[in-house]
């Protein structure tokens, strides 16, 4: 019995060990196999040119938030539109904005001066800021409008998320490039990858600006070249009414001196021809 219990646990510590090294060849096999296959060599593939590819989505995160650029434009009439503009800058300024572009200008003599103003104000001080413009003068006009671009600006982050992991991994890459074929190569694409990130977050940043700041056209011109308005009570009726009647009056003066010099020529004219007939007459007469 002691030989028979003997043979079978030797068969068993023999089992074991065999089990053992087999395990032992596999694990070393699938190390080997992990070693050649997920840590490869640089390839063409990886630096080829083309588009940048679409972010599947959840492999990338991004603001959703709305985003609007605002536009409009302002028609003051105001006293002196030189100091209205000084006045203008002074608001938009202290708003935390600033004057992309100002112009002034007037006729020989001084006359119709006018001023132009690109104002940018801060989106979230839009309104407040226009009340304190529009109290500078007498609002004639004013219009504004708003554009989403929401979507541009998700597409253009979403790029240059990718453009920024592509270009980490060719650096990466680069880093261990065992050749001189792959490191330019590798260098050619960076250089690639780089332009176009510059690019696409130029736009970014440009699209942010708008997005930032509200682009305002303020137009400021004196009383003299300010529209008609409509009486809005009985005193500006019979107001309106004498100024237009003196208008009516000052007209016809205008036209009726414009028609002297006519009703002068057509005189001399009528007295010449009535001479000459005058004159035929008499000679009938002394034939006779």
């Amino acid at each position: 019995m002691k030989r028979l219990w003997a043979v079978l646990v030797g068969g068993i510590l023999a089992l074991g060990l065999s089990g053992c090294a087999v395990a032992t060849d596999r694990l070393a096999g699938s190390e080997e196999f992990v070693t050649e296959e997920a840590l490869p060599g640089f390839s063409d593939e990886m630096v080829t040119s083309g588009p940048v590819p679409t972010p599947e989505l959840g492999s990338v995160t991004l603001d959703t938030q709305r985003s609007l650029i605002v536009t409009g434009s302002v028609y003051l009439t105001v006293d002196d539109p030189f100091v209205a503009a000084n006045q203008i800058e002074e608001i938009v300024v202290s708003a935390g904005g600033r004057i992309d572009s100002r112009s002034e200008s007037a006729d020989i003599n001084g006359e119709n001066p006018q001023a132009y103003l690109w104002v940018r104000i801060p989106a979230d001080q839009v309104d407040p800021t226009l009340e304190q413009i529009e109290s500078v003068g007498v609002v004639e006009s004013k219009t504004l409008s708003n554009q989403d671009v929401t979507l541009q600006r998700i597409d253009l982050e979403a790029r240059v998320q990718v453009l920024d992991d592509a270009i980490s991994r060719l650096r990466d890459l680069l880093d261990t490039a065992s050749s001189t074929s792959e490191i330019i190569e590798i260098e050619a694409a960076l250089g690639d990858r780089q332009a176009e990130l510059d690019s696409l977050q130029a736009q970014l940043d440009y699209l942010g600006d708008q997005v930032a700041f509200a682009s305002i056209g303020v137009d400021l011109r004196g009383p003299e070249a300010a529209p008609d308005r409509e009486p809005d009570g009985f005193i500006e009726g019979i107001v309106a009414g004498w100024m237009g009647m003196l208008a009516f009056f000052a007209g016809s003066i205008v036209f009726a001196g414009m028609l002297v010099p006519w009703l002068a020529g057509l005189g001399i004219i009528a007295v010449v021809v009535w001479l000459v007939l005058r004159l035929r007459n008499r000679r009938r007469e002394s034939v006779d």
